[in-house]
Order: structure tokens, then C-alpha cells, then sequence
């Protein structure tokens, strides 16, 4: 599973690379689907296509809002929790 920082720092690429260009709400949203890698990326398609998301029409602040509920709010809580057993 990739860690939480590891799912963040595409994020970052992501933003970063949107302080070049100036993508309109829709296409931010289509580059980053575009640039996401490894597990991430499959997981994504998985996500796409089980809640019928058309990327042409899926704006930046929509997928930040499901890609932040899905991968980090999880990854974030399991490391957490795993820190804590450890402890």
C-alpha cells in the first residue's frame, strides 16, 4: 500500500504543475487523473467507473474532495491505528 506521504506528494506534483499552466477547472481535474501512479492510479479507475465519472465533465475540487476521502483520510487513520498497537 502506498503511504500517506507518498499519495500527498502526487498531489503536490499535481499543484505544482497547475502554477505553469492555467487549466481550466475541468482539465486540472483531467491532467491529474492523468499523472497519478502505481496503485493510486488503478484504484482511481476503480473509483471512476463505479460511481459512472466522466472525466470531461468532473471538475479539480470534486476530484481533490473524493481522491483526499479515499486515500488519505483512510491511510492516515490505518497508520495512525497501526502506530498506536505498536505503541
Amino acid at each position: 500500500m502506498n503511504k500517506p506521504w507518498d499519495v500527498e506528494a502526487q498531489l503536490l506534483r499535481v499543484r505544482k504543475l497547475f502554477r505553469l499552466h492555467d487549466y481550466s477547472k475541468n482539465m486540472k481535474a483531467r491532467v491529474a487523473t492523468f499523472s497519478l501512479k502505481s496503485k493510486v492510479d488503478i484504484s482511481w479507475e476503480y473509483v471512476k467507473n463505479g460511481r459512472c465519472i466522466h472525466e470531461e465533465d468532473f471538475s479539480w475540487i470534486e476530484f481533490k474532495r473524493l481522491f483526499k476521502k479515499k486515500y488519505l483520510i483512510k491511510m492516515y487513520f490505518d497508520d495512525n491505528t497501526k502506530e498506536f498497537y505498536e505503541i
